[in-house]
C-alpha cells in the first residue's frame, strides 16, 4: 500500500475515534446527574466548556502545526482525549468532571482542525465527504458502546468513558508509529491549486485580514448554526405547535440525521462528475428550500419534506467547504483558515440555536422555523460573496 494510502485509512481511523466520545453525554448524563447531585440542566456546562476548549485549540491550529507539525499534533491530541475519557472516569466531583470536559475539547479541537487542513491539501473532495460520514459511523458507535457497557455492567457509567479512554488511547498511538508519515508523505498527491512548500509562513493575525477567509468564518458560522439547529428544535416545534405525534416527530428528526450521514456518502461519488462548487449552490438552494417547506408547515407532510430535503442538502457542504479552502485562499493561508473555520462552525452550533430559541421563546415557535429560514437563506447569498471574492 503506497503511504498516502497508508494515511488516507489512518485518517478514516481518526474521524471515526473523534465520533465516539460525541454522544457518550447524552447516554451517561442521567448516571452522571445522580452521582454528583446536580440539576440536569448542568449538562450544558459540561457542553459549553467542551466548547471551549474546543475553540481554544481549534483557533490556534495553525500555530501549533508549524511548531510541531501534523503528527506530532495528532498524537498530543489524542492523548488528551484520552486523558479527559480518563480523567470521567476518575472524577470525584463535578467541577474535576467539568474541568476534564476541557481537557476532551481541546484535543478533539485539535485533532478535527488539524485532520480536516491535512485532508484538504492531500484528499480529494470525494475523499473529504467520506472522510466526514466516518465521523457519523463514529458519533453513532459510540453511543452503542457506552450503552452496552451500562447495560453489561450495572449502569456503571465512569466504565463506558475509560472503553473510549481506551480506543483513544490506541489511536494515539496509532498517530505515534505514523507521526513520521504525515511529515513526510512525498506520495501523497496535492490538489489542484495548492501553492509550493516554501511559501513563507503566515500568521494568524495576516491570516484574519484575508477577505475570503473572513467571508468563510461567517459562512461556517452560519451553516453550524443552521445544521445543529434544526436537529435540536425541530421535535420541539412539530410536538408543541403543530400537533405531530411523539413517534412521527422522532421518527422524522432521526430522518434529518440519517439523511446527513447518507448524503455524504452519495456526495462522495458526485463530486468526482459534477463542479463542487455548483454542487454546492443547488444544495444550499436545496436547504433554503427545504427550510421554506419547513416554516410553511401546510400539512404535516411539508414538515416532513422539509427536514428531509434539508438533511440531504446539508451532507455535503461542510466537507466540501473545507475541501474548496486551499484552493480559495492558497496552501500558506489554508491551515489558519481551516482552524478559524473550525471554531466558528462551534460557535455557530452553540450560538444560533440559542438565540432561535430566545426568538421562540419571546414570539412563538413559527418564529423559530422563520430565524432558520433566514440563516439558510443568508447562507446561500454569502456563499456567492466567496465565490466572487475568490475568483
Amino acid at each position: 500500500m503506497r503511504t498516502s494510502g497508508v494515511l488516507l485509512f489512518i485518517a478514516y481511523l481518526g474521524f471515526i475515534s473523534l465520533g465516539l466520545p460525541d454522544a457518550a453525554h447524552g447516554i451517561n448524563w442521567p448516571f452522571v446527574r445522580t452521582e454528583f447531585g446536580v440539576p440536569t440542566g448542568w449538562l450544558g456546562l459540561v457542553i459549553a466548556a467542551g466548547g471551549v476548549g474546543y475553540l481554544m485549540s481549534s483557533f490556534s491550529v495553525g500555530y501549533f502545526m508549524a511548531r510541531f507539525g501534523v503528527g506530532w499534533l495528532l498524537v498530543i491530541s489524542s492523548l488528551l482525549v484520552s486523558c479527559g475519557l480518563f480523567g470521567f472516569y476518575f472524577s470525584s466531583s463535578f467541577i474535576i468532571f467539568v474541568l476534564f470536559s476541557i481537557v476532551i475539547g481541546m484535543g478533539s479541537g485539535a485533532i478535527d482542525a488539524g485532520l480536516n487542513a491535512y485532508a484538504a491539501e492531500h484528499f480529494t473532495t470525494r475523499h473529504m465527504n467520506w472522510l466526514h460520514a466516518a465521523f457519523g459511523v463514529g458519533a453513532t458507535a459510540g453511543p452503542i458502546i457506552v450503552t452496552t457497557v451500562l447495560v453489561s455492567f450495572s449502569q456503571n457509567w465512569r466504565l463506558g468513558y475509560a472503553v473510549l479512554a481506551t480506543i483513544l488511547f490506541v489511536m494515539a498511538m496509532v498517530f505515534i508509529f505514523s507521526r513520521h508519515l504525515w511529515e513526510s508523505d512525498k506520495h501523497a498527491p496535492k490538489k489542484a491549486g495548492t501553492q509550493a512548500d516554501d511559501t513563507p509562513a503566515i500568521t494568524q493575525f495576516q491570516a484574519l485580514k484575508h477577505p475570503v477567509i473572513r467571508f468563510q468564518i461567517a459562512f461556517f458560522f452560519l451553516y453550524s448554526g443552521v445544521e445543529v439547529g434544526v436537529g435540536q428544535w425541530a421535535f420541539t416545534v412539530m410536538t408543541e405547535s403543530r400537533g405531530i405525534s411523539l413517534a412521527s416527530a422522532g421518527t422524522w428528526v432521526a430522518v434529518y440525521w440519517g439523511a446527513l450521514a447518507f448524503g455524504r456518502a452519495i456526495f462522495g461519488f458526485l463530486v468526482e462528475r459534477f463542479a463542487v462548487d455548483q454542487l454546492l449552490r443547488l444544495c444550499l438552494a436545496g436547504v433554503a428550500l427545504g427550510a421554506l417547506s419547513f416554516t410553511m408547515s401546510a400539512t404535516p407532510y411539508t414538515s416532513y419534506f422539509g427536514l428531509a430535503l434539508m438533511g440531504f442538502c446539508a451532507a455535503p457542504i461542510f466537507p466540501c467547504m473545507i475541501s474548496q479552502t486551499v484552493t480559495r485562499v492558497g496552501k500558506k493561508y489554508s491551515v489558519h483558515a481551516i482552524g478559524f473555520q473550525m471554531s466558528a462552525a462551534v460557535s455557530g452550533a452553540m450560538t444560533l440555536p440559542f438565540l432561535s430559541g430566545l426568538i421562540g421563546g419571546h414570539f412563538g415557535l413559527t418564529s423559530l422555523t422563520i430565524s432558520f429560514l433566514f440563516y439558510a437563506v443568508l447562507l446561500f447569498g454569502l456563499f456567492h460573496i466567496i465565490l466572487r471574492r475568490a475568483s
